[in-house]
């Protein structure tokens, strides 16, 4: 398949259709300190990563309101870094976009940032190129911080509501991309092009390398026909869909490493079972391959490389009382790592929403949110942040 775009206007409003998260019964006092926990790996693990396992520290935890969840992070280099997400106020979702700088995460209050409900994706090109992505309850929202201030990006006018307010962004130098459920639009030159998806066809995320060289992945659904993953590739003027094998799969996040080099993470769910299986597949610049191997124990929703050839996975892991689950794949074999727990509070749940590394240093930022059991029947959430330590 191959689709052309075209133009369309900058300015889009429809109904709201925000996604909200579960009412919680009450406040918990927590104080969350930071703690690396135990690395579990196969045999092979040592060998994997030069004799000495990779291991976690939480670096931020519980201290925005109640409700609070973080869904994208990146960061320019060692220094900056952005996490965008949301948190709750007398149950009304507060958007709310996090900043790394001189050691420490801060709520970003950068003069121009728009109010939103909900930020929901995020990529710094640099510390003076970042744009933002969310919605509020009556439109869609895009931004873009020059260094110095926030500034809105009028966005293209598709005829939806924000239920494309799950829409993923990617950005290189002068161009941005988003990828939602009613189409794929790119942004060059103060102008926005979108390219339609054909029916049944929804995107879940985009990723770039440079302006002619960006992939989007996501699945085709619709009644009376089989499921399949699909992969898109940007050449610099169209969308050209890459086959995929295999049926029942939907692709949820993808990270291109090099123009020969891409990986997809997403989810199987098997004939006549319950659940969902993962999967990971990578392309050699010529098909996809399986290479999820002992991958397992969560739902993908997380992946990077960490500038060093060496590709980090993560996302939901099964269970409440486990540490979040990262998987970290050298091009030959997994290595199964954990990541940190945050101290104080009842059981606990983890999930890991987005991974970002910290240039080429080889570490990594890691978000998301994790659940304290509130008596016996409800649970109350709480934004993580973590960051590798070597």
């Amino acid at each position: 398949m191959s689709v052309r775009a075209r133009s369309r206007g900058t300015r889009g409003r429809g109904r709201a259709r925000p996604w909200t998260c579960t009412t919680f019964a009450r406040a918990v006092a927590l104080t969350a300190v930071a703690a690396a926990t135990a690395v579990v790996a196969p045999a092979t693990g040592a060998a994997a990563t030069g004799g000495h396992a990779p291991a976690w520290e939480v670096s931020e935890a519980g201290g925005l309101s109640t409700n609070a969840h973080l869904s994208s992070v990146s960061a320019a280099g060692p220094r900056a870094a952005w996490a965008v997400g949301h948190q709750s106020f007398d149950s009304v979702p507060d958007g709310v976009i996090l900043r790394w700088k001189d050691g420490t995460w801060h709520q970003d209050r950068t003069a121009g940032l728009p109010q939103v409900n909900y930020w929901h994706s995020v990529d710094a090109v640099s510390p003076r190129d970042v744009w933002a992505y969310g919605w509020s309850q009556t439109e869609k929202v895009a931004a873009h911080y020059d260094g110095r201030r926030w500034q809105r990006v009028p966005l293209p006018d598709d005829g939806a509501a924000p239920q494309q307010g799950f829409a993923e962004l990617a950005a290189v130098p002068g161009r941005a991309w988003l990828a939602g459920d009613h189409g794929l639009s790119t942004w060059s030159r103060g102008a926005w092009r979108t390219t339609d998806l054909p029916t049944g066809v929804s995107a879940e995320d985009v990723d770039a390398r440079t302006a002619d060289d960006a992939w989007a992945v996501g699945g085709f659904s619709y009644a009376g026909q089989e499921s399949r993953p699909v992969a898109l590739h940007w050449d610099g003027e169209d969308w050209t869909e890459v086959p995929v094998p295999g049926t029942g799969l939907r692709l949820a996040q993808v990270y291109a490493e090099s123009a020969r080099s891409v990986y997809a993470t997403g989810y199987a769910s098997p004939v006549g079972e319950e659940g969902y299986e993962p999967r990971v597949l990578h392309w050699d610049g010529r098909s996809w391959k399986d290479v999820t191997g002992p991958v397992g124990g969560l739902i993908p929703q997380a992946v990077n490389g960490d500038g060093r050839g060496n590709v980090w996975v993560s996302g939901d892991p099964d269970g409440w009382e486990g540490p979040p689950v990262f998987w970290r794949y050298d091009g030959k074999r997994w290595t199964e790592v954990d990541g940190a727990k945050v101290t104080g509070g009842a059981t606990q749940a983890y999930n890991i929403t987005d991974l970002a590394p910290l240039g080429r240093t080889g570490r990594f930022w890691a978000v998301g949110s994790y659940e304290l059991l509130v008596g016996e029947s409800s649970s109350e959430g709480y934004e993580l942040i973590e960051r590798s330590t070597r």
